[in-house]
C-alpha cells in the first residue's frame, strides 16, 4: 500500500514537472521582412477577355535605374485597359498601394489594392508593398503595354526610284548571303545593282554571266546563284559577281523550277528523244534526269514558283502560269510535295484565272502573294491564299493595299529579304535588324515597252514587334 501510494506521489511530481517545463516556454513568431515581387496577374473581365493573356515580368529600366514590373509582350491592338482588376504576389506582404501619376509625378492619391476594384493602367502606376513584417517595403513602377498599331496592317512604300534607264530584256532580283542581287541585261551588255537593306543599292560589274540570256529562272540554292543559261551550260555563283560554268551533255535545260527537298530541280529536255523531264541536283552540279516526263501543260518558261513549308512541317512547291513546250499560254497551278506527284489546283478552284504571265508568288506570314498583271485590262493584279495557293482571294482592303502610285507591270522580282544580322547588343543595332528585316520588296519589271528600276517595300507591322509600349 505505501509503495503504491510512493509510485503515485513519484508520477504526479513527473507529471508536475513536465507541465512546468511546458508552460514556461515562449514561442516567438518571425515575420518575413522580403517585400520583392514574385508575380502580377489579371483576373478575368468578360468585357476586356484579352486581359488574361498578359504576363509580368520585372525588367530592368535604364532611365529609371530600377526594376519595373511589365508585360514584355504587348496585349493585343486596342486592348482596353482602363478598368483592370489586378492580382499581386510578393514574397510577403502585411499591405499593397498603388500610387497614381499626374504628368511627370505621382500623386498622393493612392489605393490599397484588394484585388476586387478596377484599376486605370493607362499610365503607369508606382506600387508600394510592405512586407509581413509591417517595416520592410519596395517600390516598382508598373507598365502595361498595349500595342498602339495594328499588328496585322502592311504598310508599303517606295524604297529608290529607278535605279536606271536600262531598256531590260530581262531582269530578275535574287537574295544570296543577307545581299540582294539585281541584274538586268538589254541583249548587249549585263547589268548588277546589289544592296544590303533594299534602300541603298551600289552598281558592280558581273563576270561571265552571259548578257544575251533570260535571267527568269535565276534562283539561289546553298548560298548560291544559279541560273539556266544557254542550254548546255548552267551558270552560278558565290558571290553574286563572278560566275562559273558547269556543262552537260545529256540533255539541255529549259528552266530552273524551285528548292523542293534539300534538291534543286529544273526541266530538262532530253538529247534522245527531245521529251521533257525533271531533272535533280543536291550539289547544283552532278544531276539527274527522272525517267517519266513532265505532267501535260506544266510550264517550262515564264512561269511563277515557290517553295513553303506546311503547318505539318512537310515542304511543297508550287508553280503557277507560264509557256508550255509548245509555246501555249498557260494558266494552270501545280502543287506536289514530292516533285513526282502533281496536283493542278486549276481545275478545281478558278480564283486566279485573270493572273497574266509574267507574274511573281511569294510565301510571306504563313500565306501566298501573287503580284503582277491581270489579263482582261493590264491593271496590277494582287491576290493572297491562306491555303496554299489552293483559292485566292484580294486582300484585306483595310489592311493590306498597295500604293496607288505603284505602276502596273509584269515579270518584276518578288522577293522576301531578310536581310543580315546586326549587332543586337546595342539599341541602334537591334533597330536595325528589326526594321530591315523580313521586308517585302517589288523590284523592277515590265509594262509592253516601258522599263521599270524602281524599288517598292512592305512589311506586316508585326514584323516590327519587339516591344510596343504603350507608355514610354
Amino acid at each position: 500500500m505505501k509503495f503504491t501510494f510512493f509510485r503515485f506521489i513519484l508520477l504526479f511530481s513527473v507529471i508536475s514537472f513536465l507541465s512546468s517545463c511546458l508552460g514556461s516556454s515562449n514561442s516567438t513568431t518571425v515575420y518575413s521582412s522580403s517585400p520583392y515581387f514574385s508575380s502580377l496577374v489579371f483576373k478575368t473581365n468578360d468585357s476586356i477577355p484579352a486581359l488574361h493573356t498578359a504576363v509580368f515580368t520585372l525588367e530592368y529600366d535604364a532611365a529609371l535605374n530600377d526594376s519595373v514590373i511589365i508585360n514584355v509582350d504587348s496585349l493585343p491592338y486596342k486592348t482596353r485597359v482602363d478598368s483592370v482588376y489586378p492580382t499581386f504576389t510578393f514574397k510577403s506582404t502585411s499591405g499593397t498601394k498603388l500610387y497614381f501619376q499626374s504628368g511627370y509625378k505621382y500623386k498622393k492619391d493612392s489605393a490599397v489594392v484588394t484585388g476586387t476594384d478596377t484599376i486605370d493602367f493607362r499610365k503607369p502606376i508606382r506600387v508600394r508593398n510592405f512586407a509581413a513584417d509591417g517595416k520592410s517595403h519596395r517600390d516598382y513602377t508598373v507598365r502595361v503595354n498595349v500595342h498602339t498599331v495594328d499588328p496585322e496592317v502592311y504598310i508599303w512604300s517606295k524604297a529608290t526610284g529607278n535605279l536606271n534607264s536600262i531598256d531590260a530584256k530581262s531582269q530578275k532580283t535574287i537574295s544570296i548571303n543577307d545581299k540582294l542581287f539585281y541584274y538586268l541585261n538589254d541583249g548587249t551588255n549585263g547589268y548588277l545593282y546589289n544592296s544590303t537593306d533594299g534602300f541603298n543599292w551600289s552598281s558592280a560589274t558581273v563576270n561571265n554571266l552571259p548578257v544575251n540570256t533570260s535571267l527568269a529562272d535565276m534562283i539561289q540554292f546553298n548560298g548560291k546563284a544559279y541560273v539556266s543559261g544557254d542550254g548546255f551550260n548552267l551558270y552560278s555563283s558565290t558571290n553574286g559577281v563572278d560566275w562559273s560554268k558547269n556543262s552537260v551533255t545529256n540533255f539541255t535545260f529549259k528552266s530552273l523550277l524551285f528548292v523542293l527537298n534539300n534538291q534543286l530541280w529544273a526541266v530538262v529536255q532530253s538529247v534522245g528523244d527531245a521529251s521533257y523531264h525533271f531533272a535533280t541536283s543536291s550539289d547544283g552540279t552532278v544531276w539527274n534526269m527522272t525517267a517519266g516526263t513532265i505532267p501535260a501543260n506544266f510550264p517550262v518558261s515564264d512561269f511563277a514558283a515557290v517553295s513553303i513549308s506546311t503547318p505539318t512541317g512537310k515542304s511543297k512547291v508550287l508553280v503557277l502560269n507560264g509557256f508550255s513546250a509548245t509555246g501555249t499560254q498557260l494558266n494552270n497551278r501545280w502543287s506536289s510535295e514530292d516533285g513526282a506527284y502533281w496536283v493542278d489546283f486549276s481545275t478545281e478552284n478558278h480564283t486566279l484565272d485573270t493572273l497574266a504571265v509574267g507574274a511573281s508568288v511569294i510565301s510571306y506570314d504563313s500565306k501566298l502573294f501573287a503580284f503582277g498583271l491581270r489579263t482582261d485590262n493590264n491593271k496590277t493584279y494582287f491576290k493572297v491564299s491562306k491555303d496554299d495557293g489552293l483559292t485566292w482571294q484580294i486582300p484585306d482592303t483595310l489592311r493590306n493595299v498597295l500604293p496607288a502610285n505603284l505602276a502596273p507591270r509584269s515579270y518584276q522580282s518578288f522577293v522576301v529579304f531578310k536581310a543580315k544580322k546586326y549587332d543586337n547588343t546595342n539599341p541602334e543595332g537591334l533597330r536595325n535588324e528589326i526594321l530591315l528585316s523580313n521586308r517585302i520588296f517589288i523590284i523592277g519589271g515590265k509594262l509592253g515597252s516601258t522599263s521599270y528600276s524602281d524599288v517598292w517595300t512592305g512589311k506586316l507591322n508585326r514584323e516590327n514587334f519587339l516591344r510596343q509600349r504603350a507608355v514610354k
